[in-house]
């Protein structure tokens, strides 16, 4: 389902819900809304999962501890590893 097709799909939902229920929607888009203004989306994750400001900088200190600890691979790895890609293909 696309997202234009889930937002008209919850729209027309939002016109027939009870008012407790519609009051419980509210607190929960209200308080996700309000933490996206804390932390904007930057980007997503290549399954579509939105990566905020505070992801972002959680994961570069990550990158950069893993990289303190000496896990990285050099350039030299790289082209040699990427040198056997071609070779399943053929």
């Amino acid at each position: 389902m696309s997202t234009v097709e889930m937002r008209h799909e919850v729209t027309t939902w939002l016109e027939t819900l009870d008012e407790d229920f519609l009051s419980a929607v509210h607190a929960m888009v209200g308080t996700y809304v309000s933490k996206r203004k804390k932390s904007p989306v930057l980007g997503y994750e290549a399954d579509g999962t939105a990566v905020t400001a505070d992801e972002f900088l959680r994961q570069a200190d990550e990158a950069m501890a893993a990289v303190d600890r000496g896990e990285y691979t050099t350039l030299e790895e790289l082209e040699k590893e990427s040198a056997t890609w071609l070779e399943r293909t053929r």
